[in-house]
């Protein structure tokens, strides 16, 4: 019932906010209104609804833990391909993962350092981790670029 709401919400943001900053820019133009120094896209607030309701994001040590394995074993994966730009936009909390998108499990090393998440498995995608909900398919968080030179 929460997520229902809190997917709800997230749909009520998401069609009022275009409306409600109409008329607000800094400076931008009245045709270009743009993002000011504080103000604060839908995508952003989307997203902390999401991580909020879901308390799911990757806690610091779950970040570290992630980073300094990749640092100390920068093969583990063998060889990453970025993903297109488009695509990569799509990797956000709260999203889905697009269909057929070439995905990798952690190595087992790290998987075991990692605490297990209930409902919830990590994948490699492209030059990103990611924390995926597993029956729903929805992304509860994305460490970018951890593999970039790998």
């Amino acid at each position: 019932m929460l997520r229902i709401s809190a997917a709800v919400l997230a749909v009520f943001l998401a069609a009022t906010a275009p409306a409600l900053a109409q008329g607000k820019s800094k400076g931008k133009g009245a045709d270009n209104p743009g993002k000011g120094n504080n103000e604060i896209t839908t995508e952003e607030v989307i997203e902390g609804v999401t991580a909020g309701v879901l308390d799911a994001v990757l806690s610091d040590d779950e970040r570290k833990i992630i980073n300094g394995y990749f640092h100390e074993h920068p093969d583990a994966v063998g060889k990453v391909k970025e993903l297109p730009p488009g695509i990569r936009k799509k990797l956000a909390r709260g999203g889905t993962l697009p269909p057929g998108i070439a995905k990798q499990a952690l190595p087992d090393g790290l998987h075991r350092r990692l605490p297990p998440r209930d409902g919830q498995h990590y994948e490699i995608i492209g030059t990103d981790v990611v924390l995926v909900q597993t029956a729903t398919k929805i992304i509860v968080d994305v460490l970018k670029d951890v593999l970039r030179g790998s």
